[in-house]
């Protein structure tokens, strides 16, 4: 019995120890939350709560814990409603979801604040996040960038993706990913010194010391390595990397894809004794002579190219550079190699009647039997990878609704302008555009309705700007437009008076009778050479902002760094630029 006993203290004690390690996974991140943040049981019970909510409770973090969430979040007469079951229902899947508008008891008595929710499978708990109803969840790449970009990339057979938060040391791995390695996404955490583990032990060294460097230079970057897989086998990966910076220059996260370019690469190495395999390989391969003219094309490449073998013999190779539309041909080709024996970069081919096909070309150059060069070319179809990244970036500075830029990028083209008009001594112009009657569309039509309202307005405010501005939606019925170069109080009003233009419209009712939908204006200037903040300049267009949604019909306020006053968009008075 002393036995038992003391295998159920030590079992206890070990069941403690992984609690709090797991715990630790989740404080430095969850403590910088601007949100109060809770880590919550099936049951009720409170696992952690960070700095934000014990200060909105009063309490310390041990008081919390011994807490239940109802005595926090009020339940109705059903609970916290299906979505409560749902959170815990898949083993391995990040679901997301709210449990709407709830009472939260706190200090100073009760408040109604917004429930969002995720899952956190592999430790069988949920994360709650508090906030009021009336700020929108803003895009945060901390709480959902990540998750956005893998759920997109995981559906794109043979292309994994990934994201790697540099504060935290988090790493998220797609499904496919976990395929690549040979990994089971249910007992395999991915962290980054796993992911070294994984690496070939040959490769380790060299992969850290490129990927320091590469990542300091803020661009993205490929890497080619291999790992092995627990079973002992060998693969070759081709990875490419983009870097995520915040507005004020560091590293948030990176992410990126990974392919298996095993096959690619053995490819490469049996290519003089395998012509067979080459014949019948989905990789297109070519063999040239020293001046460039095609000695032989496989069926790949002359299917890729969308030519005939005899054509494609015929006439001189020729490929275009990445976003560049000069032909390469002859000893332009053959200057990609210069003295070495080998090089792999990214080119075009061009191709009749259709887009450039984007392709990794890999060229060797070899010696014939009769002594003469001949270079090797093998080319990989990549479109498929570009257009997986094109999606990927879309989804990270762009608004999924609209099209039009989200808050990311928008603050990072705000810091750009505001350097460029401190260089050029141009004034600047920020503008923020409340909806004024979008509401009753929303309430009497439905959000159907209401999301066509936001796109037809995004597209008439894309339209309406120059070439040089910028259109983002800043959250819910609001958009924000840069106005570089804005020019004086006259060029200012004419600019303005075509954003009015482009957010009044109507929408028609069942009945007949239209529902007239505009916008109320607030602007922040910044005079040229004159020290200004991004930030410091946001404020003062969301100051504006408000003081015209105060005054309602349409009105617009303007901020030029002293003085908040209307602004009369038909005289450009009486605000001074």
């Amino acid at each position: 019995m002393q036995i038992v006993a003391v295998m159920a203290v030590l079992m206890l004690a070990a069941w403690a120890l992984w609690c709090s390690r797991q715990l630790r996974r989740h404080r430095r991140w969850l403590d910088g939350a601007a949100d109060p943040v809770l880590l919550v049981e099936r049951n009720g019970r409170i696992r952690f709560a960070n700095r934000q909510l014990c200060q909105l409770l009063a309490l310390p973090a041990a008081g919390v814990r011994r807490l239940r969430l109802e005595q926090i979040v009020l339940p109705d007469s059903d609970g916290y409603g299906p979505v409560w079951a749902t959170l815990f229902s898949g083993r391995h899947a990040r679901l997301v979801g709210s449990l709407g508008l709830r009472q939260v008891r706190y200090r100073d008595g009760m408040e109604r604040m917004v429930i969002d929710a995720a899952a956190l499978p592999e430790d069988a708990l949920v994360m709650l996040t508090l906030r009021p109803p009336s700020r929108q969840n803003t895009d945060q790449p901390h709480h959902y960038l990540a998750q956005k970009l893998l759920q997109t990339a995981e559906a794109d057979a043979g292309i994994g993706s990934w994201v790697l938060q540099m504060a935290t040391g988090r790493l998220d791995w797609s499904r496919e990913v976990h395929r690549i390695f040979g990994t089971d996404p249910a007992t395999f955490r991915a962290t980054e010194r796993a992911y070294f583990e994984c690496v070939h032990p040959d490769d380790r060294a060299r992969v850290r010391a490129e990927l320091d460097a590469k990542v300091a230079l803020l661009q993205p970057f490929d890497i080619e390595y291999r790992i092995v897989r627990p079973d002992g086998d060998i693969r070759d990966l081709l990875e490419r990397n983009h870097i995520h910076c915040l507005p004020d220059g560091t590293i948030d996260h990176l992410w990126g894809t990974v392919i298996d370019m095993t096959q690619h690469k053995q490819l490469q190495r049996q290519l003089q004794l395998a012509q067979l395999a080459v014949e019948h390989s989905s990789e297109a391969v070519a063999i040239a002579d020293g001046g460039m003219r095609w000695l032989y094309v496989n069926p790949a490449l002359c299917r890729i190219a969308g030519r005939d073998e005899a054509a494609m013999l015929a006439a001189p190779p020729s490929f275009l550079l990445p976003g560049a539309d000069t032909a390469l041909r002859g000893r332009d080709l053959l200057s990609l190699l210069g003295e070495r024996r080998h090089w792999q970069g990214e080119l075009r081919i061009a191709r009749d009647g259709a887009m450039p096909l984007p392709v990794l070309a890999s060229v060797s150059r070899v010696q014939d039997t009769g002594g003469g060069a001949e270079t090797v070319w093998v080319f990989t179809d990549i479109s498929r990878i570009k257009e997986s990244e094109r999606q990927l970036r879309k989804l990270a500075f762009f608004d999924g609704l609209t099209g039009v830029a989200n808050r990311t990028l928008f603050n990072q083209q705000l810091e750009r302008a505001l350097q460029g008009g401190r260089v050029a001594g141009t004034p600047l112009a920020l503008v923020f555009a409340d909806l004024n009657g979008f509401k009753q569309i929303n309430d009497q039509l439905g959000h159907q309705a209401g999301d066509e309202v936001l796109c037809r307005i995004a597209t008439r405010l894309s339209r309406a700007v120059r070439s040089g501005d910028l259109v983002g939606r800043w959250g819910g019925d609001e958009f924000a437009i840069l106005l570089p170069a804005c020019g004086d109080a006259a060029a200012l009003a004419a600019l303005l008076q075509r954003l009015q233009q482009a957010v009044s419209i109507t929408y028609p009712l069942p009945d007949g009778v239209p529902l007239a939908v505009g916008a109320s204006f607030g602007v922040a200037c910044c005079h040229g050479a004159a020290p200004m903040t991004a930030t410091a300049l946001l404020a003062q267009a969301d100051q504006a902002m408000y003081r015209a949604k105060s005054q309602g019909g349409g009105a617009v306020w303007l901020h030029d760094g002293e003085v908040l006053q209307p602004f009369a968009v038909a005289t450009g008075m009486p605000a001074t630029l």
